[in-house]
């Protein structure tokens, strides 16, 4: 997985409020925690910064989501996205950064891109949304495209 890839595949793993809402909460009382324990020297608020962070994310994936976290594939990149998650649902850009990856960002839709041209710039695309069938239920990605928008 490139880099430029992760980001979408990101989106695509948090599509659930629920699991958006846990991911934002956990992220900022993790850095919350963070920053008591690094003014305060304070032990116990260090060692809780990254079990409630995580706990939290993970708890949305494991039984909200019910996927697998990118955090064991790719720690960084997860951590970063989990900040910029962040920023973009406290800007209120976060549906904004769906659309432009074709996402949906809800449950239960599953979103077809097929590029039909291909330009310098990038592949124009139809998307087409589907509820899923009894076949597709189990499909909780979206089938990627060729590239993503930069």
């Amino acid at each position: 997985m490139t880099d430029r890839n992760f980001w979408p595949e990101y989106l695509e793993q948090h599509r659930h409020p629920v699991n958006r809402a846990l991911h934002v909460t956990g992220t900022a009382a993790a850095t919350a925690l963070l920053a008591v324990g690094l003014l305060r020297r304070d032990r116990r608020a260090l060692l809780a910064a990254p079990l409630v962070g995580y706990g939290a994310a993970w708890l949305g994936h494991f039984l909200v989501e019910r996927n697998r976290p990118k955090t064991l594939e790719a720690p960084v990149a997860s951590l970063l996205s989990d900040y910029r998650l962040l920023g973009l649902a406290l800007s209120g850009r976060l549906a904004r950064e769906y659309r432009r990856y074709g996402i949906p960002d809800q449950p239960g839709i599953v979103v077809r891109n097929t590029a039909i041209q291909k330009t310098a710039a990038r592949p124009a695309m139809i998307q087409e949304a589907v509820t899923p069938s009894s076949p597709e239920r189990s499909a909780r990605r979206c089938e990627e495209p060729s590239s993503y928008p930069p």
